[in-house]
């Protein structure tokens, strides 16, 4: 019985890192699609284009793991994983306006309200695999 019992955790631990690990792929892709990008990038239009581009990448990869886990409650979770990346952003334009705008200050706004945007998703996407390897 004990053998079984290992068998079965061991089989279970496999299929739970088997699917964090086809997602990790998912992701390393996304990353060296945003490396490629950013070298190219030539102004900050690009750059921002860029950096929606890799939060677009995370989203769809957050939104496969949300309909294989999470079927029950994806619709709601999808919604709420958008709110949080927009939010983020909108935080960070928030805080970073300036009474009085500067050259380049609304490039500057622009850039870091995208990363914010990037890295929420990337924290949530990370969040979302941690859970479902049981971390």
């Amino acid at each position: 019985m004990k053998i079984l019992l290992f068998v079965f955790c061991i089989t279970v631990t496999s299929l739970s890192n088997g699917f964090a690990v086809s997602f990790q792929a998912d992701i390393v892709s996304c990353d060296e699609m945003y490396e490629t990008q950013s070298k190219k990038s030539s102004s900050s239009i690009s750059t921002i284009q860029s950096l929606s581009e890799h939060t677009d990448c995370y989203q769809k990869i957050a939104f496969n793991i949300i309909d294989a886990k999470y079927k029950q409650n994806a619709d709601k979770m999808k919604q709420n994983f958008i709110a949080y990346i927009d939010m983020s952003g909108e935080m960070v334009e928030f805080i970073d306006k300036p009474d009085s705008c500067y050259p380049q200050c609304g490039t500057i706004v622009g850039i870091n309200a995208a990363t914010a945007r990037r890295n929420a998703a990337k924290q949530y996407l990370h969040s979302l695999l941690d859970r479902s390897l049981g971390i």
